[in-house]
């Protein structure tokens, strides 16, 4: 079976895929372009002040990242729910290599 598109959700971008694998097995694929999203980052990472939040504000939570839904849902496989594994959210976050999905400065 050639690859059959299942769903592709207009807002975020994400396609959902299936085809069977070699064994006969049912494969599900997710893709999403992320291009827009990684621009938006960028932009609110430069647009974020260290120390903005102290002082004088009604403010208490910090937007850190966006990550595209494709990629959450195959974290959360990986990680967990983020409140069940603040400590492995965290170092995902803080990894360099996926600093493109912060939205603020600094490390969480």
């Amino acid at each position: 079976m050639k690859k059959r598109l299942l769903q592709k959700d207009a807002v975020t971008g994400k396609e959902t895929w299936a085809h069977f694998d070699e064994d006969g097995k049912m494969i599900f694929e997710s893709s999403q372009n992320v291009d827009a999203l990684l621009a938006n980052n960028r932009d609110e990472r430069n647009e974020y002040r260290s120390g903005s939040l102290q002082g004088n504000t009604q403010r208490h939570q910090q937007k850190v990242a966006e990550i595209p839904t494709a990629l959450y849902h195959q974290l959360i496989q990986e990680l967990g729910q983020p409140k069940d594994n603040p400590n492995g959210w965290k170092k995902w976050l803080n990894d360099y290599d996926n600093r493109f999905f912060r939205t603020s400065g600094g490390r969480v």
